[in-house]
């Protein structure tokens, strides 16, 4: 009989207690609606992951503004109206048994005009390999806009019921671009050096606690290592994160990869290949940690927090593909979980005009959710 006494230890972060360490993470479905807000698609989605024994569930992508949107059907957060579903979502989350919390992003230069109808920004005018549009280099005064419009974001999500919020600062983002070298060329106070190209975030940290008090638990997430070259690598990141540390941040999760190296993060992706890189990370800092990238078991799950490389474990595509995977594992239930096949569908299925996610072993996340509004 196998048993999973650390990934069942509950954790307390700031005011709050995780039941376990099991963490749903920030996923990009497409579930929203067109206008960006709150579909009943997408709390039907989060809520049945939710009641899963899920720890914490993160609602994924959720801009700060209009011009920030990553693609067409992203949720926002920067419209009174939206908050009421929120609110609901949050609501369902946490009737369901975990801990709800949101990610808040903008795209930066990762977005095309087309999906936002405005041009791209960016701390420096280099466009993104992938999405090749030019972006508009910020100027001092919007950088500092753009700061009070993250603190703005969270703080509303704390009104609407979110108990935690994290920053994206991974995969190439906006906040990611400011911290890379690969993406960030200036030569001003946001630029250069590691504080200054840190100093983006750190005002939104700032700016945050201000608006949202002591006590309520902020997570960065970072590409530890963006696999490309002039990026950055687990060496400054490990910096970054003793810096981020240094501010006041809560919790760090670590992923890896940007849009140009996002082959990494397909079908080709090994099991656990960023458990190295949070174990890296908890290395140099004493906030928890959380892990993620193609954890697939809650086995494996289990041995790294044994070992010691997180506090916390992402598990995404593989609850996807089952929802039911902890409770299953848990109760010595393997033989019926449906298992992840890697095949990849639940992003190529994403890339499609106007799709939706979908995974190919479980129809709960099937075609008929192609077309909502």
């Amino acid at each position: 009989m196998t048993s999973f006494h650390c990934s069942m230890n509950p954790l307390q972060i700031g005011n709050i207690w995780l039941s376990n360490r099991i963490v749903f993470p920030p996923t990009v479905t497409n579930y929203a609606l067109e206008n960006g807000a709150v579909s009943e698609q997408l709390i039907e989605y989060y809520t049945t992951i939710a009641r899963n024994r899920i720890g914490l569930t993160i609602v994924g992508a959720t801009s700060i503004s209009p011009d920030g949107i990553p693609f067409k059907y992203c949720s926002r957060i920067d419209r009174e109206e939206h908050l009421e579903g929120f609110s609901e979502l949050f609501k369902a989350i946490k009737d369901a048994g975990s801990v709800p919390a949101i990610q808040i992003i903008h795209a930066g230069r990762q977005t095309s005009s087309t999906i936002t109808g405005v041009q791209p920004v960016a701390p420096s005018a280099i466009p993104c390999p992938v999405w090749q549009e030019l972006p508009k280099e910020l100027d001092q005064k919007e950088i500092e806009g753009m700061e009070d419009q993250f603190a703005e974001a969270a703080f509303q999500a704390k009104y609407a019921g979110a108990e935690l919020v994290e920053f994206h600062a991974a995969h190439g983002y906006l906040i990611n671009q400011f911290l890379s070298p690969f993406s960030n060329h200036r030569k001003d106070i946001y630029g250069g050096s590691l504080e200054n190209r840190t100093r983006f975030m750190t005002n939104i940290l700032a700016k945050t606690r201000e608006k949202v008090g002591e006590g309520f638990p902020i997570i960065c997430r970072i590409s530890a290592d963006e696999f490309i070259e002039g990026g950055l690598t687990l060496k400054e990141s490990k910096d970054i994160a003793f810096l981020l540390e240094e501010n006041g941040m809560d919790v760090i999760s670590v992923s890896g990869g940007v849009h140009a190296s996002r082959h990494l993060r397909d079908e080709a992706m090994e099991q656990g290949k960023f458990l190295e890189l949070a174990s890296g990370i908890k290395e140099v800092v004493h906030l928890p940690v959380i892990a993620v990238g193609k954890i697939l078991s809650l086995s494996l799950a289990e041995k790294a927090l044994s070992d010691g490389v997180a506090d916390l474990i992402a598990i995404c595509r593989a609850i996807i593909a089952d929802p039911e995977l902890i409770p299953k594992s848990v109760e010595n239930r393997e033989e019926d979980i449906q298992e992840c096949i890697e095949c990849g569908e639940c992003l190529k299925s994403m890339r499609k005009n106007d799709m939706r996610m979908r995974c190919s072993v479980n129809e709960q996340w099937g075609s008929h959710w192609k077309i909502l509004d």
